[in-house]
């Protein structure tokens, strides 16, 4: 999982909670993204999980997304890649938060 901040003259608190289908949580971190911490490429969880629905919370505003895979075939990726999803924190034209979500290869974790 990536996530970037679109308007580097904001900063915002972002919590990132990915879920499966029984609404188990798979994957939680929390940002302060800002012009300084802009990007968090890393983020991994394991494949096997089966992960279904994405919610980022951005200053207190809830986007509740489905995993990008559930609507669309998985991307080819190759090597130990797996299907993983860029989001993207962006404003509104008259300045609310926002997300936009992507489909996008990721390295797996082990274990």
């Amino acid at each position: 999982m990536k996530t970037y901040l679109g308007d580097r003259e904001e900063s915002h608190r972002v919590t990132v909670t990915i879920t499966n289908e029984g609404g188990d949580v798979l994957f939680e971190k929390r940002y302060r993204l800002s012009d300084g911490n802009e990007a968090d490429e890393d983020a991994t969880f394991p494949a096997s999980t089966d992960p279904e629905t994405v919610v980022v919370a951005v200053d207190g505003a809830r986007f509740e997304r489905d995993w990008p895979g559930v609507a669309q075939p998985a991307l080819p990726c190759d090597g130990p890649n797996e299907t993983g999803i860029e989001i993207h924190v962006e404003n509104d034209r008259d300045g609310s938060p926002g997300v936009r979500l992507e489909a996008d290869c990721q390295s797996i974790a082990e274990g």
